[in-house]
């Protein structure tokens, strides 16, 4: 749906990265744990989302990034390793490019092609790991309606949504999900 407006330069920066910290995961996926892993993570997650409604509170308009790309390989490697490790790439992602503040479609396709790429790239390390049992399989093949009915809600939804609006949701919904990583972790 927003596959002709993503950030390329992103992406481009991210992926690398991301296919180093898929593969550190896969070594390392017996060696993590991955609640922990989730706790430390809710808590950066919870941070930051707060740390960014905070200065942008009352409407103000906090000055775009322009961190340097090898900045956001780092942060693809993050992406990539919690991405394998604990599906939870998200987080790092947003942390390095909400700042950024692309327009809100293109932040929406450049999250899309990324994790796209990611998810596919995914696939052999969990092969090697005997993640598709039969059990998986059938549960995700169960789930594709309420897969495809959901990403068009949410696509139709950004693009209504009002973008003044679209980086307050974002964060909001970091803060969001920092508080239940941390809640699963604790659990």
């Amino acid at each position: 749906s927003f596959r002709h407006a993503w950030d390329r330069w992103i992406v481009a920066w991210m992926l690398p990265g991301a296919v180093i910290g898929i593969a550190l995961g896969w070594a390392m996926a017996a060696m993590i744990d991955e609640q922990a892993l989730m706790g430390v993570l809710g808590a950066i997650t919870l941070m930051f989302g707060v740390y960014r409604l905070w200065i942008e509170r009352g409407g103000r308009v906090a000055a775009a990034s322009t961190s340097p790309g090898w900045v956001g390989g780092l942060f693809g490697l993050a992406t990539g390793f919690t991405s394998q490790v604990a599906h939870a790439g998200g987080p790092p992602f947003q942390m390095w490019v909400t700042p950024r503040k692309l327009p809100h479609l293109t932040y929406a396709g450049t999250n899309a092609i990324l994790f796209a790429a990611i998810n596919w790239l995914k696939v052999p390390s969990y092969i090697a790991l005997g993640a598709f049992t039969r059990d998986v399989v059938i549960a995700a093949a169960l789930l594709v309606p309420l897969a495809i009915g959901a990403t068009l809600v949410a696509v139709r939804l950004v693009r209504v949504l009002k973008p003044e609006r679209f980086y307050t949701i974002i964060y909001v919904l970091m803060v969001l999900l920092g508080a239940r990583l941390m809640q699963v972790a604790l659990s």
